[in-house]
């Protein structure tokens, strides 16, 4: 049962909504699409003055070169400084304390087929697509991060103003990020803030999701960039040239061998947590190493020879597998096909990675919240585990602490799709549920 303080924030939440759509539209304004990742230090900036205004300890943080090259900086053609706003709020006693993390970069802008603009933050009373079952008539609102990552920042920002503005006092400290990069591996983002030392906590949640479920598990990934090396030669006389296409396409069908007949059965599985229906149909319910082919690029025209193709290869790693396994069992098929061909020249590269996790559906935090979210929003949510990986792997693996991710959003918002958009009372009600979080864990003094 809600005390009369948790009902006080819950009311200023709903009655500063106006404000809180302000904000928002401000933050969908700057353009932080990644790649290139542009206008980091500038969303910080706006992040830093609002957090100062709410009583933080506000610090602006740049990824080192390090930390850009382990990115895939020249790979994925980033440019602009990898900035990551960390607003700490100081409790009143010494007691627990909780890290709430949200990304600031989005996904990329496609050129062509917005009905809105994608920057534009543009407000509407329906939706043509499908609704958002949190919707109580509130509205929708559109542009490129709306739902991920910037309604989560809203939604956090809402949650931390209704408590200051209160004057409710927290026992344990309260520390916020605005980090950068989750689209493309975090790694100069929060896997910066958190393997430096800069942010530890005893717990943790990642906002970046949807509100129909509390995710638990994800898979790790790592991006290689393979490249093959041919001899160029007149098209017409290709014996006396080295096809550098030709010689992908056979370390092609053995990378295909290999994920079908080798990665679908490394598998984790998952009990109490739910994959989604799309992936039970295909037989999937535990977490799975999975390959995928992103890119291809050679050659320059039909009557050369090409000298060279490159390739950009995910591979999806299942919890407990390391970076250096992956990496190892990878270039064992690549130097398999290699030891039959003597022309088959190759290179590999890392682009970066990050590995999986999983908390485990009886974890009493993960209880702990998944009731707490269900008290401030009136639906208990299912645990959820995705194939695809988030940040929050470094809150875990590498911060050590217990987490748990939802957010604003999922299917019917159109993340990283044309026409992006949020339920306006979706963002209120994630809202809600940070500040009870937040209360309940690190107490009212």
């Amino acid at each position: 049962m809600l005390s009369e303080t948790e009902k006080q924030v819950f009311e200023y939440i709903e009655s500063n909504r106006d404000l809180m759509i302000k904000f928002l539209r401000e933050l969908v304004a700057i353009d932080t699409q990644t790649p290139p990742g542009l206008n980091y230090d500038k969303i910080c900036e706006v992040l830093d003055r609002k957090y100062s205004s709410l009583g933080c300890e506000t610090s602006i943080h740049e990824a080192t070169e390090k930390y850009m090259e382990l990115s895939g900086a020249a790979s994925l053609g980033l440019e602009g400084p990898r900035s990551n706003l960390v607003a700490e709020y100081k409790g009143a006693d010494e007691g627990p304390n909780i890290h709430i993390s949200a990304h600031i970069d989005t996904a990329a802008i496609q050129s062509e087929g917005w009905t809105v603009p994608p920057l534009g933050g543009k407000i509407t009373k329906d939706t043509p697509y499908e609704k958002s079952i949190h919707d109580k008539g509130g509205g929708y609102i559109w542009g490129r991060g709306v739902a991920d990552d910037k309604g989560e920042i809203t939604a956090m920002t809402l949650a931390l103003e209704a408590i200051h503005k209160l004057g409710v006092k927290l026992k344990g400290d309260l520390i916020l990020t605005g980090n950068c990069d989750e689209e493309i591996g975090g790694v100069a983002g929060l896997g910066y803030l958190i393997r430096e030392g800069i942010v530890e906590a005893d717990m943790g949640i990642q906002l970046d999701g949807g509100l129909t479920g509390i995710g638990l598990a994800a898979m790790g990934r790592t991006r290689f960039q393979l490249e093959t090396h041919g001899v160029s030669y007149h098209g017409q006389v290709p014996i006396l040239g080295v096809n550098a296409i030709e010689k992908m396409s056979k370390l092609n069908v053995a990378l295909n061998d290999y994920w079908r007949n080798v990665l679908l059965r490394h598998k984790v599985p998952v009990p109490g947590i739910d994959l989604g229906e799309a992936l039970r149909e295909r037989g999937i319910t535990d977490l799975t190493a999975m390959l995928n082919i992103g890119t291809v690029r050679g050659g320059v025209q039909g009557a050369t020879v090409p000298d060279h193709c490159t390739q950009e290869i995910l591979r999806g790693m299942v919890p407990g597998e390391t970076f250096q396994e992956v990496y190892d069992e990878f270039k064992a098929v690549l130097d398999g096909v290699k030891s039959t061909d003597a022309d088959l020249d190759y290179s590999l590269d890392v682009i970066n990675y990050r590995e999986g996790y999983v908390i485990e559906a009886d974890d009493p935090y993960a209880l702990s919240c998944q009731s707490i979210i269900q008290e401030a929003t009136g639906k208990k949510l299912p645990f959820t585990g995705t194939l695809a990986s988030t940040d929050m792997n470094y809150q875990v693996v590498d911060g050590g602490m217990p987490c748990v991710n939802f957010g604003v959003g999922g299917t019917y918002s159109r993340g990283h799709k044309q026409d992006e958009n949020a339920s306006i009372d979706e963002i209120i009600e994630c809202s809600k549920a940070v500040a009870l979080i937040i209360m309940r864990k690190l107490g009212v003094a």
